[in-house]
């Protein structure tokens, strides 16, 4: 663990977007003030409870799939806490202590997220996602994932965070381009008008603290446009390989998601 790592104590006194994510799952790994926090942002906005569930059950359905299709290594976007059903634990179905790298900008969680996965094959950097050179070249991500085998990255419910297209783009460029073919790319991302006014998503701040950017359809198609897409291609989440415990569909959401494989 790095020095700078080791100066983060964990906070328990504020609220904290990922524990208030974990209370929304159903997880125990938050605090009455997360709980009390979270609670206020489902009150003035109801989808957000069906929209937390809905994006983890779509990483499940994602997660099982990569590894059924020969995956065995794994980089998390964006992750926040890797609680209730997380990357690592669907792996784990299948074959014991997969490498999971998760990745998060807030000290507070990556030094929660290491007490948690400190017994497993995985762990949490402190990197911003929309750096991939950071994020690539961090020595924990050096040394746990080998990019000249496929390695499934994910990014759920975190690129419309990013207003600046080009940006996230590049980004997302780089991280397809980091991996040999067979690797594989999830996303899901906010969807609608992309004017700046008409686009913008008001979501409470103390559980979603940056601006959400909405993004068409067609955009996000050309960002994966060197992939192929697996079926059934750009849908909502709960539309991609639904299975039995597969939560119902929300009332109102504008959410999308993608699946693709590096050719």
């Amino acid at each position: 663990m790095s020095d700078r790592a080791d100066r983060h104590a964990t906070d328990f006194t504020s609220p904290n977007a990922a524990r208030m994510h974990d209370f929304l799952l159903g997880g125990t790994l938050n605090t009455p003030v997360d709980r009390a926090a979270a609670t206020a942002a489902v009150a003035r906005r109801p989808e957000l409870l069906d929209l937390a569930r809905h994006h983890r059950a779509f990483l499940r359905r994602v997660v099982h799939h990569m590894v059924t299709t020969g995956v065995r290594q794994f980089l998390d976007l964006g992750s926040g806490l890797p609680t209730v059903h997380p990357t690592h634990d669907v792996a784990r179905d299948h074959h014991d202590d997969l490498p999971v790298v998760y990745v998060d900008h807030d000290p507070t969680t990556v030094d929660h997220g290491r007490r948690i996965l400190r017994d497993t094959a995985g762990t949490v950097i402190e990197a911003d996602l929309l750096d991939p050179d950071a994020v690539l070249g961090h020595p924990e991500t050096r040394r746990l994932l080998d990019f000249t085998r496929p390695v499934g990255i994910l990014a759920i419910d975190v690129l419309d965070t990013c207003a600046d297209h080009d940006r996230a783009r590049a980004a997302v460029d780089a991280y397809i381009a980091a991996g040999p073919t067979g690797g594989m790319v999830a996303i899901t991302h906010a969807s609608g008008q992309e004017d700046p006014a008409a686009g913008r998503d008001e979501r409470p701040a103390a559980l979603y603290p940056v601006q959400r950017t909405r993004r068409s359809p067609h955009r996000i198609a050309t960002w994966l446009n060197r992939l192929t897409l697996v079926e059934p291609g750009i849908v909502p989440p709960w539309r991609w390989r639904p299975d039995e415990a597969t939560p119902r569909p929300p009332e109102r959401s504008d959410v999308i998601c993608a699946v693709g494989v590096v050719t």
